[in-house]
């Protein structure tokens, strides 16, 4: 996959999640297997909000060709891929979260290992 090809569908993925988590936090705890909470609900809108700006960055950085700032966007984006599967990898292993999970991780190592060979 091409990097323009990677940061498009990641600046999709990222606006998705925003308009998800804006219009309807209650999906964090269908997708996760949590009790709701009013505070979940304030934490998702929040995360709507990074995910707006990662979105906006990641597809108009798109056709940057290979550069110092491509590679702190791909490392950027990378480091936070990589932290968000080992987070939800922690928080299933200690009973957390539910099954759910695993689709979050899959996507986040799998776009963490795109951004990482775009560097």
């Amino acid at each position: 996959m091409t990097f323009p090809q990677t940061a498009k569908l990641f600046a999709l993925l990222c606006a998705t999640l925003f308009g998800s988590l804006l219009l309807y936090p209650n999906l964090i705890y269908l997708i996760f297997a949590l009790d709701p909470h009013p505070l979940g609900d304030f934490m998702a809108r929040r995360a709507a909000m990074l995910f707006a700006g990662i979105a906006v960055i990641s597809y108009f950085a798109r056709s940057a060709v290979p550069s110092p700032t491509r590679t702190a966007i791909c490392l950027g984006i990378t480091t936070a891929m990589f932290g968000l599967a080992t987070t939800g990898l922690f928080e299933f292993l200690r009973g957390y979260v539910g099954l759910g999970i695993w689709l979050a991780i899959l996507t986040e190592i799998t776009f963490g290992i795109l951004f990482l060979r775009h560097r």
